[in-house]
């Protein structure tokens, strides 16, 4: 008996494919430990050395190493990070940069931010106008910040065969000062990043 039919019970092969099916996977809402997360984010990070792309196909690497449930929790952990970024703060800031941010791409940028590393991401969600700091080359250069989250639900399905389940509750309520659109909301929040970006709105 191998290592995942101790933990989960014998395994069914896939006729049409090598991926492994697990029958009655017990999802969970745990969420791997935090250092243990940012440790793998970090080594994609520095790996990647700075190409977003080249980054998920290492985080994928990386997450094929682990076990189902790992993933899972990794993946619990990564929505939770995503959920306490979601705020009106921080789509504020990217939105001055981006000159305009909907929904689906406020969703990806946070991800991005995610994959900067621990570091990064509390003093972002902490303080958004820090972004100002950054050479806009930089954010720039990974425009296109869609992809990352995608990758922890794709390596547990080749893994196992089925689609992942999350039972942990992403937060998806956009938390503290709400700002409009129109006017000087965005102006008066980030005069930092307004300054450095006052063609993009």
């Amino acid at each position: 008996m191998n290592f995942l039919e101790k933990l989960f019970g014998k395994i069914n092969k896939r006729s049409n494919s090598g991926a492994q099916q697990i029958p009655n996977f017990n999802f969970t809402d745990k969420l791997m430990d935090e250092d243990e997360f940012w440790d793998i984010i970090k080594t994609t990070k520095e790996h990647s050395k700075g190409d977003y792309e080249l980054q998920q196909e290492i985080l994928e690497s990386e997450l094929s190493k682990l076990t189902p449930n790992e993933i899972l929790l990794f993946s619990n952990r990564f929505r939770s990070l995503r959920g306490l970024a979601n705020t009106w703060e921080l789509w504020g800031a990217i939105y001055i940069i981006q000159g305009g941010c909907g929904d689906d791409s406020f969703n990806d940028f946070r991800e991005w931010v995610i994959g900067q590393g621990k570091d990064f991401y509390y003093k972002t969600i902490e303080d958004p106008e820090s972004l100002a700091n950054l050479d806009p080359e930089f954010i720039e250069e990974t425009a296109d910040f869609e992809g990352l989250g995608y990758i922890p639900s794709k390596v547990f399905k080749d893994l196992t065969g089925i689609e992942i389940q999350h039972t942990f509750k992403e937060n998806q309520i956009t938390t503290g000062k709400e700002w409009e659109e129109e006017g000087d909301d965005l102006k008066n929040m980030f005069p930092k990043i307004y300054a450095k970006y006052p063609t993009n709105i």
